[in-house]
């Protein structure tokens, strides 16, 4: 069997910055829509994978002189290329040692559902079997990123690390591994409330 400890070494071998994971009753109570459980109810643990955004994608913009590196680099590139690579090769990992895995890559709709019910906009999608959720579940990054420990959400609902404050960004993967979960974070508040 491989530990929690082995995996987040591995995953970031292969590029995460962060990594936590966390227990699938954290989620207790989420709405049906947003539960990572009804994607796949075997899973045991839910990976949590972090990227660090270039503190330089913002230079240009902060200058007014270059807009497009925080996009294509800051947001596409590790969304669409480098994430899931990393999450490519982590599922093989975890396959290759007899465990199921749901990869989860960061392009789904977020705009589709609502963050404060949970429930996909009126017409949007619709439910295939009765009373499961619509298709596609949206499982929330930051509420799953604060489930694995990996920081706090702040006053504007952003994320927030101590290792790389607001800048970064996630995918996840669920698994039938039955990992330890991190903590929670408990450290110094990492939120200001600068507004």
């Amino acid at each position: 069997m491989i530990t929690s400890a082995y995996i987040k070494e591995q995953a970031k071998k292969f590029g995460a910055d962060l990594v936590g994971i966390t227990s699938m009753d954290r989620f207790e109570g989420a709405p049906k829509q947003m539960d990572p459980r009804y994607i796949f109810p075997g899973a045991k643990s839910l990976i949590v994978l972090e990227y660090r955004i270039p503190r330089g994608a913002f230079r240009g913009i902060e200058e007014g002189t270059f807009f497009i590196t925080y996009p294509s680099m800051g947001y596409a590139g590790i969304n669409l290329i480098y994430g899931p690579m990393v999450l490519w090769n982590l599922t093989r990992l975890l396959e290759d040692h007899g465990y199921e895995t749901v990869p989860i890559p960061n392009m789904n709709g977020g705009e589709a559902v609502s963050p404060v019910t949970g429930n996909f906009r009126k017409g949007w999608s619709m439910s295939v079997y009765g009373e499961k959720p619509h298709p596609d579940i949206l499982i929330n990054y930051r509420i799953a990123a604060f489930c694995a420990g990996l920081g706090e959400i702040g006053y504007s609902r952003i994320f927030l690390t101590p290792e790389f404050g607001p800048r970064v960004r996630f995918n996840m993967l669920l698994t039938s591994a039955p990992f330890e979960p991190d903590p929670i974070y408990n450290g110094p508040k990492l939120c200001d409330r600068c507004m």
